[in-house]
């Protein structure tokens, strides 16, 4: 009998569906996006994809291979049990326009969650990560040489590919998810919430997807994902310059919100 069902379980194994993302972190980049998924797969009903940034939505190119090549990447849903949950933590979804209208197309009961950091300080953790690539396996061609200063004269001038400033023009972005999904589908959290409250931010989230936060371990805080050494000290000239930049985008946010999202950190 146990080897006719394994036969069985074996036969049907290409036929057993995949979990479709009811979370989708959509950023921002270098925002903590990384931290907060591996806290969330801590959850026994969360099982994790391939990898964590699935990319699908927010690329052209892989978006024209259709959903047949999204869900190839997803977990296949257990055989036993119900109540499983699976996640896309892409933050370059919230900065890519197009990425909005079609996870609404084909996840629109997802979880939208957007974690906001400090512009200024999310553009200089960007740009040091690029810079950062050279002779990088598989990110050598992202490789970006100027010095921080240097960066962010070209951007303030003429917005090059990098992005490092628009990335952190977060009005547009929040208001775009707001209008596709309605507010109630949205989370929007504060990097510094997330840095000082980490058990808080995933229970809530867990809570708002659906899931029993009581699973969750007790003491949910990670190591630091994703930290990379600074090579140039802070020019507060350049700072006080960005900060200027961002004052009316900031108010912006405050407007979409309906309230201030407080992203000073300590």
């Amino acid at each position: 009998m146990n080897a006719l069902y394994r036969l069985a379980r074996q036969l049907a194994e290409p036929l057993r569906p995949r979990l479709m993302p009811s979370i989708v972190i959509v950023g921002a980049q270098k925002a903590g996006t990384s931290a907060l998924f591996s806290m969330l797969v801590r959850h026994p009903k969360v099982i994790a994809p391939v990898e964590k940034e699935l990319t699908f939505f927010g690329n052209d190119n892989t978006y024209a291979l259709g959903m047949a090549h999204y869900r190839r990447m997803l977990p296949l849903r257990p055989w036993r049990g119900s109540g499983w949950a699976t996640l896309d933590a892409t933050p370059n979804y919230l900065y890519r326009p197009p990425a909005a209208e079609r996870i609404r197309r084909h996840l629109p009961d997802a979880l939208i969650v957007a974690v906001l950091r400090d512009p200024v300080k999310r553009a200089r953790s960007d740009w040091n990560m690029f810079h950062q690539f050279e002779g990088h396996p598989r990110y050598a061609h992202l490789y970006d040489p100027r010095p921080f200063a240097e960066a962010m004269a070209a951007e303030l001038a003429d917005p090059p590919p990098f992005g490092y400033l628009a990335r952190g023009l977060y009005a547009p972005q929040v208001a775009r998810y707001f209008r596709l999904f309605g507010r109630e589908r949205v989370l929007v959290i504060g990097y510094p919430e997330l840095k000082a409250a980490p058990d808080e931010v995933v229970r809530r989230i867990a809570r708002q997807a659906g899931l029993d936060p009581a699973l969750l371990p007790a003491d949910l805080r990670t190591v630091k994902a994703n930290v990379r050494a600074y090579g140039e000290p802070v020019d507060t000239a350049l700072e006080e310059r960005l900060r200027n930049y961002y004052a009316p985008h900031l108010q912006e946010l405050d407007e979409v919100l309906g309230g201030h999202l407080d992203l000073r950190e300590g």
